[in-house]
């Protein structure tokens, strides 16, 4: 018992120098404590100024595209201004020589032009002069038509031609026949397209084929009065050879 004294005595001793310390270390700490946090609680002050923007961090990895349907597409915009004129680009190749209007070149066209027009009014005197014929008669595949004019052979030839024909000519027994009742409407002898003008004696048709069928009056053809190359036919249906310059003999075409 007497041992446990000194121990406990020292224990107390050591405890009470501990807590001595303490309570010295707790002044020392009221001593420096700031009147602010030793006292009441303060009101807040007005907010600082904001500190520096910090630098900027590195760019973070970009995601995956998302899986999301497309959407429809907008109206378009309105048009942007008109951009600045680009650059002049450069040259192409040069292309072929292209044909100049040549006077003669011009002259040759007016030509072709002329031509057309007498083609033209040629056809155009046809149709008028056909148009114009009063008595017609058709055999087979040719039409004779008289115009009940009187002329010469020669007048009558060109009248004939112009009109697209030519001086009637017939070629076997119906023609004739045909061409004998136009005669008879006018009561006058009709030229046909056969003379001897040539060769006396020799009647060929105007196209210089020799005659093939005739149907001459007795006696003839006998030249009697000299000069007589052309034919005549009369409404009897027979024919006679006749003076070409007779300007009272009818005209009858065929076409």
């Amino acid at each position: 018992m007497h041992l446990l004294q000194p121990f406990n005595a020292l224990v107390l001793g050591m405890v009470m120098i501990a807590s001595s310390l303490d309570v010295n270390k707790h002044e020392e700490k009221m001593n420096i404590c700031p009147v602010i946090q030793c006292c009441a609680p303060g009101t807040n002050g007005l907010p600082g100024r904001d500190g520096r923007d910090g630098k900027e961090g590195p760019k973070g990895e970009k995601g995956d595209q998302g899986a999301g349907e497309r959407g429809v597409q907008g109206f378009p915009g309105k048009a942007g201004p008109q951009g600045t004129k680009g650059d002049q680009g450069p040259q192409g190749e040069k292309g072929q020589k292209g044909e100049s209007a040549t006077l003669p070149g011009l002259q040759g066209q007016i030509t072709t032009l002329e031509k057309h027009i007498q083609l033209l009014q040629a056809e155009l005197i046809k149709y008028r002069n056909f148009f114009s014929l009063r008595w017609i008669r058709s055999v087979d595949k040719k039409t004779f038509v008289s115009i009940g004019a009187e002329d010469s052979f020669e007048k009558g030839k060109s009248l004939c031609e112009n009109a697209g024909g030519a001086l009637a000519s017939p070629r076997n027994g119906a023609e004739n026949t045909a061409l004998v009742e136009l005669v008879k409407k006018d009561a006058k002898p009709a030229y046909l397209g056969i003379s001897d003008v040539q060769t006396e004696g020799k009647f060929l048709y105007l196209n210089g084929e020799p005659v093939t069928y005739t149907n001459w009056a007795k006696g003839e053809p006998n030249n009697s009065n000299k000069g007589e190359d052309c034919v005549v036919l009369y409404d009897n249906g027979k024919w006679n050879d006749a003076d070409c310059s007779t300007s009272r003999v009818l005209v009858v075409c065929e076409f």
